[in-house]
């Protein structure tokens, strides 16, 4: 009885993994027989091969655990093996001097969209934190939330930040997305864990560190005093991380067997608190376990079972602030099942998964006061406060101390999803390949604050004579109290919603024509907005030998939902209450639900449209492919102010922000590695050039104020047609070169990048008085306008290494060492500036990273 067996062409060899390289890939494994269905007989089995469309692989990079283990490394986090995808832009503070002790995964934006607006996955299954994917506006050097009783607590845009030892191969998708993704208007990026390898048992142990003694600071003379004394929270000039990792794998038989993997990342930064003049560690934490089973039946299906906790922790304090400290904790665990079925017919992959996630900021206090050290005009100096906040005063101080209680979100989900691949069509002269697929996800999710917070409102009363009540926060006796303070009421707001989704694609070929035409559809009863996102995808072989190809695409793709707008409601509630003397007690005045009005139950759902043209042609044995990707961002959701009855200023959100973005790429691709005499040697070679607008340079939860006045480049226009002043690097040109030295078991592998320097912009006002202004870019003009003092910064070579070298012990069993030198040439690269003033900061200059690993 025959067996059918399905196989999707994975395209790639082990280099960058490029779109060329799937291209050069494909070339070798098909040997030239078209792309389509194709039927090889054998005695017992008929092997039915599936291919990725040629439009939809030129915009797919595909890395593999091989790979991952060969490139110079930091963190190791997913969005860091995006470093060699020409179609990706990093924030401008990434690899920070300041900030070397951090361990948060990198953001990254596609093509100009936003960074809160990617799509995560692993295994198939979300990996967004769609409740505060923008947490601190993507920034690291600003005081991090948990600064204010209203803040979300901290998310980022993953949910789990698993490191990539764990991951088998990375699939990223830029351009001509399949209809099989959605809730994007970026990029996808799907992170497969490492399987149960059935064929012996065999495990791993390893540990990585750096620390600031094997690094090189680039600070700005202005601030290098404060920074070495590590006078704010992200100033770390001391650091030290600690990397511990153990994978074990047992097979039960030849058809089941299971993986357990243990990651843990430790970062501890010193901080100096200026309050008790004593340093005190700030930590960072991660960790995941992992446990996944397979078994495979006897009718050919595939069954797997995964299990994940994945918690991170960072540890923060308050500045000046005495008990001010907090912590920040997010992730969560998982569990689904797969399924993987071979019929008569076709393949259905089913997929049925739990998650549940919360972000929580914990303070050591639930009560904040700001107290008078001193008050010279009322001959005051207190006997018990004997600390400063800020600036110490000619008159006088006030004093900070405790926090805002703990508060929490937390998000579970339930999703259900299913893809069928049907079995490849011969029709009419033409080759079909069906894909068709359906998916729900139910969301629920809450925001609590634990309990009332209180916090010290206007200044203290100072009364030598006052007396206070027992457990009386806000009053000293003999010295001072508060006569009003605000209330932060205990409160629980909920946001529940299910997202529903069907697709359906069909790549069709004719001759030396492929087109892929699909379409997305999708409902949620949150935005209650039915979306209808068309994808067309087409590719041309010139000739009929697949050397020369032109490609291209039209496509929509829809945002996913963000449940901060609605978790926001009702937490920006407070209550005036006031007392006449420390002695009585405390009334309640009207509430008041601040000046933010984050209802979108009106809005549309963002959404961006996309158009690509490409060649890809074979040159020798190499492969080089030129695109060029142009999104346009609409709906997207904007702040716009408005004023009430009262008088009173308010915001609401409007679907009035909009982002655009270009750009072109050419990736080059030798076909196959180079084998000489005494190594092996991979390369690749990418080249980009964008340039991205926004109309909001700042984020989802902060003013829009599109139809403020600038000046920028010395013309006058509205903040809606700037340059995205972030995820906007003009271009740059980057070359790998991976030497394997088979003889003594060593590989070299260099990470070499020509990029354009950065653009820093001063910012100040000025007033445009028609003809007669002094500002000749003000024209006919009247009315304040922003002007923008542009500063350019020098081009800059970065230079990177990973050397792995492997000592065979005892059979199976091996001893690995690996050095990594980041910034090899210790190069000042500019990297931000003050937007008010000239400081700038740097990227970090050379680092060392020591690794030891032992497997069996």
């Amino acid at each position: 009885m025959n067996k059918h067996l399905y196989l999707m062409m994975i395209l790639g060899v082990s280099s960058t993994a490029t779109a060329a390289e799937q291209t050069a890939q494909t070339e070798n494994t098909a040997t030239d027989k078209p792309a389509a269905a194709e039927k090889k007989n054998a005695d017992e089995d008929t092997i039915l091969v599936r291919s990725t469309p040629t439009s939809q692989s030129m915009g797919t990079q595909i890395i593999n655990s091989e790979q991952i283990q060969r490139r110079p490394t930091r963190n190791g986090s997913v969005t860091e093996l995006l470093r060699s995808n020409p179609n990706v832009r990093f924030s401008n503070d990434l690899d920070s001097s300041l900030t070397p002790g951090e361990l948060a995964p990198e953001n990254v934006s596609f093509h100009g969209e936003k960074f809160y607006q990617n799509n995560y996955m692993i295994d198939g299954l979300s990996n967004n934190n769609v409740i505060n994917p923008g947490a601190n506006n993507g920034e690291l050097s600003a005081s991090p939330d948990g600064y204010s009783p209203t803040d979300l607590p901290a998310g980022g845009a993953q949910s789990f930040w698993i490191n990539s030892e764990l991951i088998e191969q990375l699939q990223v998708f830029d351009s001509n997305v399949s209809a099989k993704y959605g809730d994007f208007t970026g990029g996808v990026v799907d992170a497969k864990l490492k399987d149960p390898k059935l064929d012996r048992a065999s495990g791993r142990v390893s540990y990585r560190t750096t620390r600031d003694s094997w690094t090189r600071y680039h600070i700005d003379d202005d601030i290098e005093g404060d920074f070495y004394s590590a006078s704010q929270l992200y100033y770390q000039p001391k650091f030290r991380k600690n990397f511990y990792s153990a994978t074990f794998n047992q097979p039960l038989s030849d058809k089941a067997g299971f993986i357990f993997a243990y990651n843990r990342q430790q970062s501890s930064i010193p901080f100096y608190n200026s309050v008790m003049d004593e340093w005190v560690t700030q930590t960072r934490e991660a960790e995941t376990y992992l446990l996944k089973g397979t078994y495979l039946a006897d009718n050919g299906d595939i069954f797997r079972l995964t299990g994940m906790y994945a918690p991170h922790e960072s540890g923060y304090y308050k500045k000046d602030i005495k008990n001010g400290g907090y912590t920040n904790t997010g992730g969560g665990y998982r569990g689904n099942i797969e399924w993987e079925h071979n019929a008569d017919w076709g393949k259905v992959s089913s997929l049925a998964g739990y998650q549940s996630e919360e972000n929580r900021i914990e303070h050591e206090g639930d009560t904040y006061q700001s107290w008078y050290r001193y008050n010279l005009s009322s001959r005051f100096v207190s006997r018990v406060v004997d600390w400063g906040t800020g600036v110490a005063g000619n008159n006088a101080q006030l004093s900070g101390i405790g926090g805002y209680g703990k508060y929490a979100t937390e998000k579970q989900t339930v999703t259900f999803k299913q893809d069928y691949e049907l079995n490849p069509l011969a029709l009419w002269g033409t080759n079909h390949q069906l894909d068709m697929g359906w998916q729900v996800d139910s969301y629920r999710a809450q925001y609590r604050r634990f309990s009332d917070v209180y916090t010290s409102r206007n200044t203290p009363t100072i009364s030598t004579s006052v007396v206070c009540q027992a457990g009386d926060a806000f009053c000293i006796t003999g010295e001072q109290y508060y006569r009003s303070r605000n209330l932060f009421p205990a409160r629980q707001v909920e946001g529940n919603y299910v997202n529903y989704a069907v697709y359906l694609q069909d790549s069709v070929s004719y001759k030396n024509l492929e087109v892929t035409p699909g379409v997305r559809l999708q409902y949620d009863d949150y935005l209650k907005n039915l979306n209808i996102a068309p994808r067309l995808a087409a590719s041309y072989d010139v000739f009929g030998d697949r050397a020369t190809r032109i490609f291209g695409g039209a496509n929509r793709y829809y945002a996913q939902n963000m449940l901060a707008y609605k978790l926001r409601s009702g937490i920006n509630e407070s209550v005036v209450q006031s007392r006449t003397s420390a002695s009585s007690a405390w009334t309640s005045g009207n509430s008041s639900n601040g000046s933010y009005d984050y209802n979108i139950s009106d809005l549309k759902t963002p959404y961006s449209d996309e158009l690509s043209l490409g060649l890809s042609q074979r040159v020798y044995d190499t492969v080089w492919t030129l695109k060029w990707v142009n999104r346009q961002g609409r709906d997207q959701f904007g702040r716009s102010s408005g004023t009430d009855d009262s008088g009173q200023r308010y915001y609401y959100l409007t679907n009035n922000a909009r982002t655009e973005g270009n750009t072109v790429s050419l990736t080059v691709e030798p076909i196959s590695p180079y084998k000489l005499k005494y190594a092996d040697i991979r390369w690749g070679l990418s080249a980009s050039m964008a340039d991205n607008k926004t109309s909001s340079q700042i984020y989802y939860d902060q003013s829009n104020l599109d139809d403020r006045k600038v000046i920028f480049k010395g013309r006058l226009t509205d903040r809606r047609d700037m340059d995205a002043l972030d995820y906007n690097t003009p271009w740059s040109v980057a070359l790998n070169i991976n030497t394997y030295f088979p003889a003594i078991r060593l590989n070299w592998d260099h990470n070499l990048a020509y990029t354009s320097g950065y653009k820093g912009y001063r910012t100040s006002s000025v007033t445009c008085s028609g003809s007669a202004s002094s500002v000749s870019a003000c024209g006919d003009y009247t009315g304040s306008a922003t002007l923008y003092t542009e500063r350019q910064h020098q081009d800059y070579v970065s230079y990177d290494w990973r050397f792995n070298y492997s000592l065979p012990t005892y059979k199976n069993q091996s001893l690995d060492l690996t050095l990594d030198v980041i910034n090899v040439l210790d190069n000042v690269i500019a990297t931000s500036q003050e937007s008010t003033g000239n400081t700038v900061t740097y990227k970090l200059g050379r680092q060392f990273w020591l690794g030891v690993a032992y497997n069996w």
